[in-house]
């Protein structure tokens, strides 16, 4: 009889430590969610206050120079490397790894966009020769929009959704948003872009009205309408932009981009004076295939002071005849 007490007690004593470790097991589960997810949220908090500071900069806020918004984005770019250095040397739980690796590619997308912009700002705000540096912030602007996405989209539901299942009692994460959380896709427009990069140019703007005007666009003999389909000559391998000075001032420096069958084309004018028409011709890439319905883009980027680009630009719908 005491034999069998003693075996009773000897196997509830071990169902009691299997409990104990169990529960410690779950513990530790439970602490090291929590710690992650307290560590990540700490992190795109600070990520999204570095999208403050660069939207602050690019806007010249406070009175920034040229020089200082180029330094300030560059410290940026700094931060937002370190921010993901520090995201990949967490201890991810096998729970979030999902998240995590969502987490990282949003932060790795944030450094090599900044990386990128860095290299351009410069150029992008320079006289002339600033058309490929502000397509390539342009593009940039569409990384960065993605990288929130990927965070509030993909990274924070999984999170949660493992927070929840696992009945873990952890803080609310941060929105994380590197654009600004007001209107995120206002500077994923090139005309928005050009003209916030005029306004911290610092260039100089004379007095008067300033604009230009997208007037007519021709392909061979033939005069694009923006408010039709319009067959051109199939070997029609240019295109000509008029574009007109409805300023008080000559503009210089004067950029004209075309988008045609996916391929971006850009022309600039030296100069056009105040009220006088230019023309620039365009050639065109590869040509589609006789009766191939395509769209030609025409843009005219805003010049430093022009307050309504509006009329700066018009998208065609093309086809190409037999000859």
């Amino acid at each position: 009889m005491r034999r069998l007490i003693a075996v009773g007690v000897g196997v509830a004593f071990l169902i009691l430590v299997v409990i104990a470790f169990r529960g410690c097991l779950e513990a530790r589960s439970d602490r090291g969610i929590r710690n992650y997810s307290q560590d990540i949220g700490t992190i795109m908090l600070e990520s999204q206050q570095r999208g403050e500071e660069f939207f602050a900069a690019l806007e010249g806020e406070g009175g920034l120079t040229e020089q200082q918004a180029e330094q300030r984005i560059a410290a940026v770019r700094g931060a937002s490397a370190t921010l993901l250095d520090r995201a990949e040397d967490l201890d991810a739980p096998g729970q979030v790894r999902d998240a995590h690796s969502a987490t990282t590619q949003a932060l790795k997308l944030r450094r090599d966009a900044l990386e990128k912009i860095a290299e351009n700002i410069g150029q992008a705000t320079a006289d002339t020769e600033r058309a490929d540096s502000i397509d390539t912030v342009t593009t940039q602007m569409g990384s960065l929009y993605a990288s929130d996405i990927l965070w509030s989209q993909l990274a924070v539901p999984e999170m949660e959704s493992v927070i929840e299942s696992e009945g873990v009692d952890a803080s609310d994460l941060p929105p994380g948003n590197f654009m600004p959380e007001d209107d995120p896709t206002a500077f994923l427009d090139q005309t928005s872009v050009t003209e916030l990069l005029n306004n911290l140019s610092g260039e100089e703007v004379t007095a008067g009205v300033h604009g230009l005007e997208l007037v007519q666009v021709d392909m061979g003999d033939v005069t694009l309408s923006p408010d039709s389909t319009t067959t051109v000559d199939s070997a029609a391998n240019e295109v000509s932009v008029q574009v007109q000075n409805g300023g008080d001032s000559e503009e210089s420096g004067v950029v004209i981009t075309i988008t045609f069958n996916g391929a971006e084309e850009t022309k600039e004018n030296a100069s056009i004076g105040a009220g006088a028409i230019e023309t620039a011709n365009i050639p065109l890439g590869t040509l589609p295939q006789p009766g191939t319905e395509t769209t030609l883009d025409v843009l005219v980027e805003p010049v430093p002071g022009e307050e309504d680009p509006t009329n700066n630009e018009a998208s065609y719908t093309i086809v190409f005849g037999t000859g």
